[in-house]
């Protein structure tokens, strides 16, 4: 071995002896958070407690930061514990709302769960909120879902007994007896089986004992497959199943729920424009009014969604359905091929450009959950896809975001397979990208640039033979020019926080020292690029700490108030959606997406006459508006 590799193999080693102690740093400070908020979870101060586990979940995901000595999934377990302090609240003070707080982080990781435990935990916990706000069909499927996944589960009496309420409650006098027969006679020492027994004593005594079931007809057992998959989290393999049964079963009588079962399914993927056909078809299969009244209200619903300032492509072939809910299913080497099939296909430019960069996102995640050689021909494709896009569609909005996880995915070719060649292809992509946005004064690029530019920072330390020394002591009396010196050195390392302080430190120092304003305006850009990136991930939580660091900084940041008040409607948050909105509007009066998504949270409040007077004012900026029209027009019916 050659004394080039023996000197390369020691700078290597030395830097991971000064990564160590901030690694270690930043573990415990994670597990101090975490065991505090346990503490208080136990003392039932349930308000605190949720505050220090959302700051454990924020320092777990900091550089370095070790969790799996406290938990394997330890996002799952945080949220988890987050659910269940929302559902205590509830009990204690009786307000409702934090029941849907709970639905929120419960609904963040309950598909991405993989610790049997916390599955079975989130199942249990979902299906008591439904049964205690009422939505009583949906708390049966669940715990129905918790009784056969989980046949061991400690709250298995408890499912049987809540079941046998909804179908007494529901006069469904037959399968409440069953639910309670078979709590009573599997459970006797359960705590629910006295209460089972008188239960059993109270039902109707005519009530004849069911017959034996009759063989349950092709079209209703393909339908209720369908629905149990996608209660699992199956969503692709259901929504081929209603498909199936919609072509060979065309007059059944389920066809209608089929269609409607496909339609929520592209709602859960904010496609609402086959959302809507789905719907379509479904009133033209009923001939039940009321029914046509129900699915019609859901169909014209899909119009009233939040509007983002930037619209996205929607693809026109059903190719990308699958694709979508392979991803869901975080099938991604599998949506990935569906992906290549359709750029290889007679397609529009938008499609192929959508599909292009799908691919390269869905082959970069299939690479990283291998562990094989395998991941080198899986990280290829996926750097193709995006070269491809970037060098034929070099005008598209994709081809930012193409530039970064470019860059992103050689960086982590560089480190799943030790190939040091990547990480200069690393540094090649971002200059290449400042150089062709250079100019640009969009704040969405501005963004995407900062944060290829922190992944450049990172891999020129990485090649970089000596380890950076480390910060300086600062001096008694610092001046303008030191702290801003000490931000830059902050941000390059990812310091968002401490970079932000020093700017600011240095502006009280002298506030027309324009270095430091253009420092506070980086880290701004950083912040907004990370929010984006969370949000495009529909990591809310997430998304809203960095939007909200943007104010921080600028709060006439208008893009950073208006984003977030979409993931607020979107959390069912009408309250602070109105405040964020009405802000946006009061730094730009004629920004019409911010009206009408005023106007939508205040119909979703029940505030008609505030929904229509924002909606109007959305109309006066753009009298073709559809949105804001089709919201006066649901309101007005």
């Amino acid at each position: 071995m050659n004394e080039k590799i023996w000197g390369i193999i020691g700078g290597v080693a030395l830097l991971l002896a000064l990564l160590s102690p901030l690694v270690l740093r930043n573990s415990k400070k994670v597990e101090r958070l975490f065991e505090d908020a346990k503490a208080l979870h136990e003392r039932s101060n349930y308000e605190e407690a949720i505050e220090k586990y959302k700051e454990a979940l924020k320092e777990s995901n900091k550089s370095g930061a070790k969790t799996e000595h406290i938990d394997k999934d330890f996002t799952t377990l945080v949220n988890l514990k987050i659910a269940q302090c929302y559902y205590h609240l509830t009990e204690k003070t009786q307000d409702v709302n934090y029941y849907q707080d709970a639905l929120v982080h419960i609904e963040n990781v309950s598909s991405k769960a993989y610790v049997v435990e916390h599955q079975e935990e989130l199942t249990h916990l979902w299906a008591d909120i439904l049964y205690k706000t009422g939505k009583f069909d949906s708390a049966e499927s669940k715990f129905n879902q918790l009784i056969k996944n989980f046949p061991k589960s400690q709250w298995i009496p408890k499912a049987l007994y809540t079941m046998g309420e909804i179908n007494y409650q529901k006069e469904k006098y037959n399968k409440a007896l069953v639910n309670f027969k078979k709590l009573v006679d599997e459970f006797p020492d359960s705590e629910f089986t006295a209460k089972a027994k008188l239960r059993i004593k109270e039902l109707p005594q005519d009530d004849p004992v069911p017959p034996d079931p009759e063989p349950v007809p092709p079209d209703v057992v393909m339908y209720n497959d369908a629905t149990n998959l996608r209660q699992q989290g199956k969503i692709h393999d259901a929504y081929e199943l209603y498909t199936d049964l919609i072509t060979r079963f065309p007059d059944s009588e389920h066809v209608t729920n089929a269609y409607i079962g496909k339609a929520e399914i592209h709602l859960e993927a904010k496609d609402y424009i086959r959302a809507r056909e789905n719907y379509e078809e479904a009133i033209y299969n009923t001939e039940n009014m009321e029914r046509r009244g129900e699915i019609y209200e859901a169909y014209h619903r899909t119009y009233l969604v939040p509007v983002y300032s930037r619209k996205k492509i929607l693809p026109s072939d059903e190719l990308f359905v699958k694709g979508s809910l392979l991803r869901k299913e975080n099938r991604f080497e599998d949506a990935a091929e569906i992906y290549e099939r359709l750029v290889n296909s007679n397609l529009s430019i938008d499609d192929t450009v959508y599909a292009l960069y799908w691919s390269g996102r869905c082959y970069h995640d299939a690479a990283l959950r291998h562990s094989t050689s395998a991941d080198a021909v899986l990280f290829r494709k996926s750097t193709d896809a995006f070269k491809k896009l970037i060098s034929d569609y070099k005008d598209s909005s994709y081809t930012i975001n193409a530039y970064y996880y470019l860059a992103l995915a050689y960086s982590h070719w560089a480190e799943a397979l030790a190939d040091q060649s990547k990480y200069q292809s690393v540094i090649n992509t971002v200059e290449e990208a400042e150089t062709k946005y250079a100019d640009t004064d969009d704040v969405l690029y501005r963004g995407h640039l900062s944060l290829m530019q922190a992944l450049k920072e990172k891999t020129i330390q990485k090649l970089s033979p000596d380890p950076e020394p480390p910060d300086p002591p600062d001096p008694p009396d610092p001046s303008p020019v030191v702290l801003v010196n000490q931000g830059r050195t902050h941000l390059r390392q990812g310091k968002l926080e401490d970079a932000t302080k020093k700017a600011k430190d240095a502006l009280y120092l002298d506030p027309n020292y324009s270095p430091a304003d253009q420092l506070l305006s980086e880290i701004k850009e950083r912040h907004y690029g990370q929010g984006w990136k969370f949000f495009d991930e529909e990591q809310q939580d997430r998304a809203i700490v960095e939007f909200r660091s943007v104010i921080d900084i600028d709060p006439k940041f208008k893009e950073a108030h208006f984003h977030l008040g979409v993931i607020y409607i979107e959390q069912s948050k009408h309250s602070e959606a109105i405040e964020a909105f009405e802000k946006a509007i009061s730094i730009d009066q004629g920004f019409k997406e911010a009206y009408f998504n005023l106007g939508l949270a205040h119909f979703e409040r029940g505030e008609r006459e505030a929904a229509k007077k924002a909606a109007n004012r959305a109309l006066e900026i753009d009298p073709n508006y559809e949105p804001a029209r089709v919201l006066i027009e649901f309101i007005t019916k």
